[in-house]
């Protein structure tokens, strides 16, 4: 009985440790410490500039596209409702409204501030479609292309000051609290549950394992009970 509830040990930390070798997970969401790419983009204005002059500043980044006339308006229109209720000191974070359209010139980029009242003190801009490719990709953002139209997730991301991924928000719906902790956590004050994440993954993985030993022990004593009493069944007649 010891051998065969060690050899099922065995076999289940065998499975649980040869898990990274058997097969690699590529992540194609959001993912929680990953760097951004720092990509040139262009504004309103047409001039150049680089995503690495946010460093050092919490980042709430907006992908949208300006011939949007549905969601995108209504996460700029959220996004400055909640910031207007918000309780973060608007010059300790920056702002940026990202359009995935290559073809968004400075000019449409430009009148797009001015229809929507676009705050001045937030950055409005493109870049060109490998650019725009690789800082979606970086962000676990996925667009589709239907015609002149996009298909899209409604995502707002919370980049931390080493412009690295913190937090995301799914949705149009998004409150005031929600951006608030969004933009503690890109501050460093992270929730319980996003700080300890890696070492709870470790601890349910290694409580499912030994469910798993319990459940085959059970199942072994289980088998063996139902021989034993067999046999004694086979001796008494």
């Amino acid at each position: 009985m010891k051998r065969s509830l060690s050899s099922v040990i065995v076999l289940v930390l065998l499975l649980v440790l040869d898990r990274p070798a058997r097969a690699k997970v590529i992540s194609v969401g959001p993912e929680r410490g990953r760097n951004i790419s720092r990509i040139d983009w262009t504004d309103e204005t047409n001039a150049t500039r680089n995503l690495s002059e946010f460093s050092g500043y919490p980042v709430i980044v907006l992908p949208i596209f300006t011939r949007c006339r549905t969601a995108c308006i209504q996460s700029v229109d959220r996004l400055k409702s909640a910031l207007a209720s918000s309780s973060a000191d608007p010059r300790q974070f920056r702002v940026l409204l990202f359009s995935f359209d290559a073809t968004d010139s400075a000019a449409v980029l430009a009148k797009y501030r001015e229809s929507e009242a676009i705050p001045l003190s937030w950055s409005i801009g493109t870049s060109t479609q490998s650019n725009i490719d690789a800082l979606l990709d970086s962000l676990g953002f996925r667009v589709g292309k239907a015609g002149s139209q996009f298909t899209h997730p409604n995502m707002l991301f919370f980049l931390d000051r080493d412009l690295r991924t913190a937090h995301w928000l799914y949705g149009i719906d998004f409150s005031a609290v929600e951006v608030d902790r969004g933009l503690r956590i890109a501050s460093g004050d992270s929730s319980w549950l996003a700080a300890n994440s890696e070492w709870l993954y470790a601890v349910l993985l290694f409580a499912g394992s030994l469910l798993c030993v319990a459940l085959c022990y059970s199942l072994i004593q289980l088998r063996t009970r139902r021989r034993i009493n067999l046999a004694q069944l086979v001796v008494a007649r």
